[in-house]
């Protein structure tokens, strides 16, 4: 009898035992993110409810319990697990178990551990957020350091950044009390990400520990007026008897009221052709950003819509918002036409001009060379050459200079050989003997453009004003015969004060012509455009350019050179 009694409470005995290894499971859906090479903590997830036993912490689905050595860096101390300090590869599931001899629960939890970003203080996937509303003060909390307190209960000292920059605590903007940042008047301006800091020791040797904290401000509950989104003040085309529908989209509270009106009037209910029609849809996350919509259905559109537009009016005790739409009678395809039509002609007329403006030059020469044999063949004008060169001379026989160069050289190899002008020019032109004066103005009256070399001023030059030769070519150019005058800088020349009023009047008017670079290197060809520049300016020529001119011989160069060309225009 003591056998079989024995026998009943050892197989009772081994049931209780099998059934308390028949653990319970969960899982904890929170995910704590916390900061690689920390000190961290985590506690086993218990609701007061459930029942309390001895608590073992396995990770993975391992059967082997976590070591209880303080030295370990991965141990149990008393219920909760340390991490001393946290890594990386420590991430993935840990499992605390609760038990008791008639009683399991299998807890699972996932841990991780992240880097800090580059160049930050913090890795985005471990930041907490916390919302505090606006025009009043409020607290940030640094959360999970009562796991840290010291053998007097006390947390840690704490030090505080904002966007990782360390914060002011002054006692004005911010406070720092315990585990809690103060705000003092929340504003739009104090968003941002904060971090608290602090050293644990623990074993004797201390280990940081951050939290991060994403401070989002709330609106203040400010009274708001119902806001019109559409329409936004528009006109429609509509044919005269057609159905349309008006939709009036206003974005505000439930409470809020939107209508339609026409001429000043509201919608008559009776109207036959006229009706209105409501439809609300509530905004769960904030209910002042509900829609409501009001639709104005007209059966058939008569002539009397076209004379006033309707508007749609939403109101509440805190304002209003109007905003209307115009009928127009639509635009006929032949009004279209004719729109298009104008639309592209200014832009080719606009077009054409702003390439005119440009490339200018280039037309007037191509037209000139393309259409030569188009051209209407005008009497003679009497003129022998077509440009008087007036250029400075230079001070002292036997001195060259770069002015004489371009002048003697330059000048008669551009505009003679290559582009068949006929120039005069006084050194070279007028015979030894004659009378300077009647040769300068009878030359400059037989000339249809007068062009003038400028140079800067120096000791060197003899320079305008000072000789027969440019007053009486200035007085036949401006005042007499009313001769072009083409002005060529070899230089630039930053100051005109020194020069003649008649020369500062030219070149206000009619602008100059600026050489670049040394012309004293090398061949110059006719179509570089300092040159086409100038034969712009120059006048239209019967005769080719000469590279005829090279092949006839001296005598008949000579003979051309004496004949009268006749111009075009």
């Amino acid at each position: 009898m003591k056998v079989l009694l024995r026998l009943i409470c050892f197989i009772a005995l081994l049931i209780s035992f099998l059934e308390a290894d028949k653990c319970n499971e969960r899982e904890e859906k929170i995910i704590l993110v916390s900061s690689a090479n920390e000190i961290d903590v985590r506690p086993c997830p218990l609701n007061p409810n459930e029942y309390k036993g001895t608590i073992t912490w396995y990770k993975n689905d391992s059967k082997t319990p976590i070591s209880t050595e303080q030295a370990s860096r991965i141990h149990q101390h008393k219920k909760k697990l340390w991490f001393v300090p946290a890594k990386v590869e420590d991430s993935g599931h840990y499992y605390c178990v609760v038990r008791n001899s008639s009683y399991c629960l299998r807890i699972k939890i996932t841990a991780k551990f992240v880097e800090n970003e580059p160049n930050l203080c913090y890795n985005a996937e471990a930041i907490f957020k916390q919302r505090l509303p606006v025009a009043g003060d409020g607290g940030l909390v640094c959360p999970y350091m009562e796991f840290f307190k010291d053998e007097n209960n006390e947390l840690p000292k704490l030090q505080w950044y904002k966007d990782c920059k360390p914060l002011l605590l002054d006692n004005i903007h911010f406070s720092g009390v315990k585990n809690r940042l103060i705000v003092m008047n929340v504003a739009e301006k104090h968003r941002g990400n904060y971090t608290c800091h602090a050293s644990y020791t623990y074993l004797g040797k201390q280990y940081p520990i951050t939290r991060v904290i994403e401070f989002i401000t709330l609106e203040e509950n400010k009274p708001t007026r119902p806001v019109i989104v559409s329409p936004a003040n528009e006109t429609i085309e509509v044919d005269l008897g057609s159905q349309i529908q008006l939709i009036c989209n206003v974005t505000g509270q439930l409470s809020d009221t939107a209508y339609w009106k026409w001429n000043g009037s509201f919608i008559d209910e009776d109207d036959p052709v006229l009706g209105e029609d409501y439809y609300s849809v509530e905004n769960p996350a904030n209910k002042r950003r509900s829609t409501l919509i009001t639709v104005l259905n007209i059966s058939e559109t008569e002539s009397r819509f076209y004379k006033h537009p309707f508007t749609c009016l939403a109101r509440n005790t805190h304002g209003m918002d109007a905003a209307y739409v115009q009928l127009i009678y639509p635009v006929t395809k032949f009004q279209k036409h004719m729109i298009g039509i104008c639309v592209t002609l200014t832009v080719i007329i606009m077009c054409s001009v702003f390439i005119y403006k440009i490339f200018k030059v280039d037309i007037v020469l191509w037209y000139r060379d393309s259409c030569y044999d188009f051209l209407p063949i005008k009497a003679s004008d009497g003129k022998t050459y077509d440009a008087y060169i007036l250029y400075p001379k230079t001070v002292g026989e036997g001195s060259t200079s770069d002015c004489d160069i371009f002048v003697f050289k330059v000048l008669p190899e551009v505009l003679e050989k290559q582009c068949g002008y006929k120039l005069f020019i006084f050194g070279r032109d007028d015979y030894v003997g004659e009378d300077i004066v009647e040769v300068i103005n009878e030359n400059v009256k037989k000339s249809r453009r007068l062009i003038i070399i400028l140079v800067r001023e120096i000791s060197g030059f003899s320079w305008l004003g000072g000789s027969s030769e440019e007053q009486i070519a200035m007085y036949n150019a401006l005042v007499q015969d009313g001769i072009k005058v083409v002005l060529l800088e070899l230089e630039k020349i930053q100051d005109y004060e020194k020069m003649p009023e008649s020369i500062k009047f030219i070149k206000q008017k009619h602008g100059v012509i600026r050489w670049s670079g040394d012309f004293t290197q090398g061949p110059q060809s006719a179509k570089t455009r300092f040159w086409k520049n100038v034969r712009y300016h120059m006048p239209v020529q019967r005769r080719s350019p000469s590279s005829k001119h090279q092949l006839l011989s001296p005598a008949t160069k000579e003979k051309l050179q004496r004949e009268a060309h006749v111009p075009l225009g």
